[in-house]
């Protein structure tokens, strides 16, 4: 039987009381005078035994006090290094913790609340809130105090902290601390700043009204159908929501456009955005709209995020213009264009009748082809057209390249706001004059949105307002200016190249440079340019991409940013001390890190199942209880559920092994609060609870080798 150190010393003391009152005993033997001689000897040797066996007593007692009082100190220490370890690990958690007592004193605090709180561990102890915070704050942390003593759980509540870059926002996690009689002797508390959450739950809802109240049709699809519409979609289409959601988008397309509409979405499949794809729509009404499409897509999610354009009115005259050039440059008619009594546009029928080429025609008098004694003729029509914009007819000889002359009837009329004249002529034998075809040409020509150019020996001897608008430029500064002399430095040898491709009968080129505009600066142009070879004259369009090149310039940063993040995340993850893994919403893991694998004893991803029981057998911590798959924190997350530190026990039945461990889980949803994956880390705390439980009995020990009672540590016996 084992004695403990308190009996040893009890046992010691009795006896060595017992060796006194014996030793006393011989002393009185030796005072009676009628004692026997012969006993004295006896009692010599008895009291001598007696003395020696009191030291020896006195010794053993002396060494087992020394030993407890080592023990009491080894134990002193063990207490101040848990202690100090204790506050370690709580001042390097990124989190603000305190803990106070019940009566609202603090007894700790780590180095977030006190950098939070700008108040230090050694002048809070003892302090309570109203001893340094204002009395509203103070009042509600005291009142959020007795509610956690009142309901004997813990409880959370979000703050809003002023800090010297602002204001932040907490959630204050308040826990109740209990001794080991199950009472409630303090209050624990975790700050955990949530404030970038919140500004990004307010960028959220930021982007959805933008959404709502773009003009733009704004979409979010998968590659079949739309997932979420703003209101400019069925406003433009004419269906509800409910109707779009319901469908394939296909079957809103245009029959003669859904292959071209499949083949892009295949592009999209790839990750290869689309920038301005064009498609027809049916509408509700049973009528077609032009669409142009910039579509983005996320090949993780297989999301495609596009914004639409109604382009129907810009295609009808697109349309118009088409048909009216088509018939200015097919038609057998003389059609002239003719500003400040020159001519600046004929049709091929003008030269092909009268002889002449473009450049004997272009900016030329009309007087100048008009036989003289019908000049005055033709000058009445211009007066009374100039009165008022209504239609003149006349007759007059025009003289060809070989020095004759024919008779032409003439039509024309002009645009009083600018001055031009629009005139078609026939010969006597073609009478109908068609000057509104050449009316409606020469008004597209100047209503185009691209650039219309004509070059002639190093100069745009023709511009269209869009030029001008582009670059800044009018006719008259560029009848002075070389268009080489505008070309960047840079793209000049590709416009060197592109003039000898043409000299070598190409005919159509597209090239792309850089024009010096009025203002100093330099814009992208895309150019399709065709030449006259026996005239060189030079033809030419140009739209202005400075904004696409710049987009493209900015989605490769965007696109080598995402990689450089996307590699960070991955050593930062694959760096945690904890097991992550992630799963998509078929319950497939998507990525796991190497402690993942390490806990699982997996090394592929792919073969982690997302339910923990397929590995592991799961138990509650009291190892007895099965721990029910639906519950864990997986599955919950799924379901969108957050949970936090759930206590786990992994036994894996083939390597015979236990393993203690701490699951949390979260949901992550799309724009539509719907849960398309989920989060989930694993810490292992079995070499925390092992030592935790060899700290229990250490402490156990000592206490029953110093003597202490429970419950009262400082009596001893």
């Amino acid at each position: 039987m084992k004695i403990s150190l308190e009996k040893k010393i009890i046992i010691g003391f009795i006896l060595n009381l017992f060796v006194v009152f014996a030793i006393a005993g011989v002393f009185i033997l030796r005072i009676n005078k009628n004692r026997n001689p012969e006993l004295d000897n006896s009692l010599n040797w008895i009291e001598i035994s007696l003395i020696f066996l009191s030291l020896i007593l006195l010794t053993v007692v002396y060494f087992i006090i020394r030993s407890q009082l080592r023990a009491k100190n080894r134990s002193q220490e063990l207490l101040l290094e848990n202690k100090q370890l204790l506050q370690s690990i709580i001042d390097n958690t990124s989190s603000p913790i305190f803990i106070k007592k019940i009566n609202g004193e603090y007894l700790l605090i780590n180095k977030e609340f006190e950098s939070l709180f700008k108040i230090t561990n050694q002048e809070i102890i003892g302090k309570t809130d109203h001893d340094f915070l204002p009395p509203n704050i103070a009042d509600a942390y005291r009142n959020t105090d007795f509610e956690v003593v009142k309901a004997l759980k813990e409880l959370k509540t979000e703050e809003v902290i002023e800090k010297t870059d602002g204001k932040h926002t907490y959630i204050a996690v308040k826990f109740p601390l209990h001794d080991s009689f199950n009472r409630i002797y303090a209050i624990g508390g975790i700050f955990t700043d949530i404030s970038e959450r919140k500004k990004l739950e307010e960028s959220f809802t930021a982007a959805e009204k933008f959404f709502t109240m773009s003009v733009d049709m704004m979409i979010i699809s998968s590659m079949e159908r739309f997932v979420k519409v703003n209101p400019a979609v069925s406003k433009t289409l004419g269906y509800s929501e409910e109707e779009l959601l319901r469908k394939n988008f296909l079957e809103f397309t245009h029959p003669d456009d859904i292959e071209i509409t499949k083949k892009e979405v295949q592009k999209l499949q790839t990750g290869a955005a689309s920038i301005k794809f064009e498609n027809r729509y049916i509408c509700k009404d049973g009528s077609i709209k032009w669409l142009v499409w910039s579509v983005f897509p996320e090949v993780k999610s297989g999301l495609l995020y596009a914004v639409a354009s109604d382009i129907t009115d810009k295609k009808e005259i697109e349309n118009a213009l088409n048909v009216a050039n088509t018939f200015f440059y097919m038609s057998f008619d003389m059609f002239v264009v003719i500003k400040d009594e020159n001519f600046v546009k004929v049709n091929p029928a003008f030269t092909r009748i009268l002889g002449y080429d473009s450049q004997e025609i272009i900016n030329k008098p009309f007087l100048s082809f008009i036989h003289p004694d019908d000049a005055s003729i033709f000058m009445d029509g211009v007066k009374k057209l100039r009165i008022s914009d209504s239609v003149v007819t006349h007759r007059v000889r025009e003289r060809l390249k070989d020095g004759s002359y024919k008779w032409f009837d003439w039509t024309s009329t002009i645009d009083i706001h600018t001055g031009i004249i629009y005139a078609v002529a026939r010969d006597v034998s073609e009478l109908i004059a068609n000057e509104e075809s050449l009316k409606i040409a020469n008004m597209f020509f100047d209503m185009a949105f691209d650039i219309l150019t004509v070059a002639k020996e190093e100069h745009f001897i023709k511009i269209n307002p869009a030029f001008t608008k582009t670059l800044g430029y009018n006719q008259y500064d560029m009848d002075r200016i070389k268009f080489i002399d505008l070309i960047h430095p840079d793209d000049k040898q590709t416009a060197g190249e592109i003039l000898q491709r043409h000299l070598k009968g190409e005919s159509v080129v597209n090239f792309r440079t850089r024009f010096l505009c009025k203002d100093g600066s330099f814009k992208w142009l895309d150019w399709n340019s065709n030449i006259d070879v026996k005239n060189g004259v030079f033809y030419s369009v140009a739209r202005n991409v400075t904004e696409l090149v710049e987009l493209e310039n900015e989605q490769q940063t965007a696109i080598e940013n995402l990689y450089e993040n996307e590699e960070k995340l991955r050593l930062i993850v694959e760096n945690i001390s904890e097991g992550i893994i992630v799963a998509n919403a078929d319950k497939k893991i998507i990525m796991a890190n190497n402690m993942a694998n390490e806990i699982f004893g997996i090394e592929e991803d792919d073969k982690i199942s997302t339910n923990l029981s397929n590995h592991f057998e799961l138990y509650f911590p009291d190892e007895k209880t099965i721990f029910p798959s639906q519950n864990l924190p997986m599955e919950r997350a799924l379901s969108g559920e957050v949970t936090t530190d759930v206590e786990i026990i992994l036994w894996n039945p083939v390597a015979q092994e236990k393993k203690r461990v701490l699951i949390s889980g979260r949901p992550l949803v799309d724009q539509n609060n719907t849960v398309v994956a989920a989060v989930v880390t694993i810490k292992d705390i079995s070499k925390y609870k092992q030592m935790e439980e060899d700290l229990k009995e250490s402490e156990s020990k000592y206490r029953q080798l110093i003597g202490f009672r429970k419950g009262n540590t400082d009596t001893m016996l």
